[in-house]
């Protein structure tokens, strides 16, 4: 078959061509295209137009004509062979020779069950009859519905504009008219309370959130407000953990996993002396916490007040060498363990450590005498004389520093330089007596801790004075930047800053109300241009109807939004006078506090004046001593070299001083700010050298 569809293809393949030649024959020549014709190589003509011109005509020639013919058509004969058809063999049927294979007979077939076994089955019951449901008739009953109350609608509304609108004066507004209501004053209290932190509110938000966490009875609202106010302690004044743990133990809050919660703890219970609740605190602080790093300074001065020396000194070091530590935490950390090496008489670490205190810290000053002191008990009077100087410039005039005086005779008594050692005595008693006078006069005049911090205040407000209330400047400015002064008086400018804050709610909510207002006088005039149209025939009254329509909504919801901030002004208002009222008992507490921290302070300062004031009769004393021993020594050495020129000389040399340098010590010059903790006195030492 598949042969013949073979052949029959290539029958057809060579009757074609004689079919075409067969019925079409030309009858007219077609011409050739014209010379001048451009063919392109794909044989389609093309021509150059230009703009302005006609499109030529072109000679493209014409085509053959051709026409049909009747012909007859020859076919050759191809002869066809048949071929044989192939029978296939058939297999005859196989006999098999029955003597050959013995096939062996069939068994009988088995019987399987019989009467006895059928009997044998056991019988079953029939199954039970399916349950089938009853089904109740349908009882459609109306109920009553539940819906909300005023107040309800007040903390929806409130609640809409704290986390929608973002609006939290009016949020605070609306939860402010709630917080007396006995049913949802505590719910508002929370509320107010999260809306006053973000307002920076945050005494308000520490009083509304300690009042929902002591007095609620709903679990939930209780552990939220508690939460709330451990993630937010960085906010509130380091004496709030006094009033916020209780309120986890009643609220039975887990705080460990908050760290900064922990940290403010250590710091709260370290300055109370509480080491073992510092420690708690500390061990919760995981090592990848912002707070880790200043943390472990904590536990080194934790471990220093236990009598822990080594291990202080390690976590300090490690404080020292950690590069995420904040400059401030250097600093303290610098100050801290140079004076530990100081007390174990390692005075080669602690002068390095007492240069890296930073110049802009308040305890500098301190750290500079100190690091004197040091390079005294090292020999380095020279190296003491010389930063001690520096300190006595007109660029440190204002500066409170008795005690650099007494280090800087010491240096020079060490020099051998007595008259510039009597010199500086004589500075001490001229400048600090008169002070001391002056401050016991005050202090024995003042004694409500309310006038020392209203001294204080009075300086800060003209910085220019040179003593108020008898008291000189430098004092004043030693007591203003103490720590213990700073950290109360940072406690009254964050009252002072919420002040401010409400205030600027108040602002807010005119200026919200001012621009409804405008608003809605843009509208009334739009709505009368459209009303205007209605009367024109040739406007389409269907549109200005519409538009008229939404206008007309516009302008009343403005209304009822003015309506709302107007009540939300009178609202804020009354928060307002009840939050200062409270706000001025919480200065007038920290007043106190300040005041108790200046007297004291004070205090500290007249007793130390005393002492230097009364340690400068026995430098005198030490001064003339020493120059009488000298003047002895140089005597008996001059005696025994007899007339040695030359020996006599090199006596004389020591005695004297050179004539720019003696009794000496005014600067005239200028001094640089990284060179300070450098200096060197030029004086030399002339004392008598042993086996001389």
């Amino acid at each position: 078959m598949f042969k013949t569809k073979i052949k029959l293809t290539v029958f057809l393949a060579l009757l074609v061509p004689f079919l075409a030649q067969a019925q079409l024959e030309v009858t007219t020549k077609g011409s050739s295209p014209s010379r001048k014709l451009k063919i392109k190589k794909s044989k389609v003509p093309s021509f150059e137009f230009k703009p302005g011109q006609e499109i030529p005509r072109l000679d493209i020639g014409t085509e053959n004509e051709l026409a049909y013919k009747e012909t007859q058509l020859n076919l050759p004969q191809s002869q066809v062979q048949n071929e044989k058809i192939r029978k296939p063999n058939v297999l005859k049927m196989v006999e098999l020779d029955k003597k050959a294979m013995a096939i062996p007979a069939l068994n009988p077939v088995k019987t399987i069950s019989s009467q006895k076994t059928i009997a044998a089955v056991p019988s079953l019951d029939p199954l039970k009859d399916t349950y089938s449901p009853t089904f109740l008739e349908p009882n459609v009953a109306l109920k009553d519905i539940t819906l909300f109350k005023p107040q309800e609608f007040k903390l929806l509304e409130g609640q809409i504009y704290f986390e929608n609108v973002k609006n939290y004066e009016m949020a605070l507004a609306y939860f402010g008219e709630l917080l007396k209501d006995k049913e949802f004053g505590l719910e508002a209290s929370y509320h107010y309370g999260l809306t006053s932190k973000e307002l920076k509110l945050y005494s308000e938000f520490k009083n509304a959130l300690v009042k929902v966490s002591s007095q609620s009875k709903n679990k939930d609202l209780k552990l939220w407000a508690t939460e709330e106010l451990v993630k937010g302690v960085s906010l509130l004044e380091i004496n709030d953990i006094a009033d916020i743990d209780p309120l986890i133990e009643s609220a039975d809050f887990d705080a460990d996993k908050y760290d900064g919660y922990q940290f403010y703890r250590a710091k709260y219970y370290l300055e109370k002396g509480n080491l073992t609740e510092v420690e708690a605190a500390l061990a919760l602080i995981p090592e990848k916490s912002e707070f880790y790093p200043e943390s472990r300074f904590i536990a080194g001065l934790s471990k220093y007040r236990q009598g822990k020396v080594p291990e202080s000194e390690a976590y300090i070091d490690e404080v020292l060498k950690n590069k995420q530590s904040l400059p401030s935490i250097q600093t303290l950390a610098s100050l801290t363990l140079a004076r530990i090496k100081f007390q174990k008489q390692d005075y080669k670490e602690a002068q390095k450590l007492y240069l890296a205190v930073d110049k802009d810290h308040p305890l500098w000053l301190q750290a500079m005498v100190e690091l004197a002191w040091t390079e005294i008990l090292i020999n380095d009077y020279v190296g003491a004389a010389g930063n001690m100087f520096s300190l006595h410039t007109d660029f440190f005039k204002n500066a409170y520093n008795p005690e650099s005086y007494v280090v800087r005779t010491v240096s020079y008594l060490n020099l051998c330089q007595f008259g510039d050692s009597l010199q500086v005595l004589t500075a001490l008693g001229r400048k600090y007596a008169p002070y001391y006078g002056r401050i016991e006069t005050y202090v024995s005049q003042k004694k409500d801790p309310a006038d020392y911090y209203q001294t204080v205040r009075s300086w800060l407000k003209n910085p220019e004075q040179k003593d108020v209330d008898g008291v000189p400047r430098s004092f004043i400015i030693e007591l203003a930047r103490h720590p213990s002064f700073i950290t109360v008086q940072k406690d009254i400018n964050r009252l002072e800053d919420e002040i401010t804050a409400f205030n600027q709610v108040t602002l807010s909510l005119i200026q919200r109300e001012k621009d409804l207002i405008k608003k809605q006088g843009t509208l009334s005039q739009d709505l009368a241009n459209v009303r205007a149209g209605l009367l024109d025939p040739k406007k389409n009254k269907d549109i200005l109807k519409g538009e008229e329509q939404n206008i007309l909504k516009k302008l009343q919801s403005f209304k009822y939004q003015q309506q709302g901030v107007k009540t939300a002004r009178d609202t804020v208002k009354n928060i307002r006078d009840v939050s200062f009222a409270r706000i001025d008992k919480d200065k007038s507490k920290h007043r106190v506090r300040a005041g108790i921290v200046l007297k004291d302070r004070l205090t500290q300062l007249t007793g130390d004046l005393k002492d230097l004031l009364d340690q400068n009769e026995l430098l005198q004393y030490e001064v003339y001593s020493g120059a009488g021993e000298h003047l002895r020594f140089q005597t008996v050495s001059q005696d025994v070299k007899g007339d040695d020129p030359k020996a006599r000389e090199l006596a004389q040399a020591q005695l004297a001083k050179e004539k720019d340098k003696k009794v000496k010590w005014n600067f005239q010059g200028e001094i640089w700010e990284d060179e300070i903790g450098h200096f060197r006195s030029s004086l030399k030492n002339v004392c008598a050298q042993e086996g001389n």
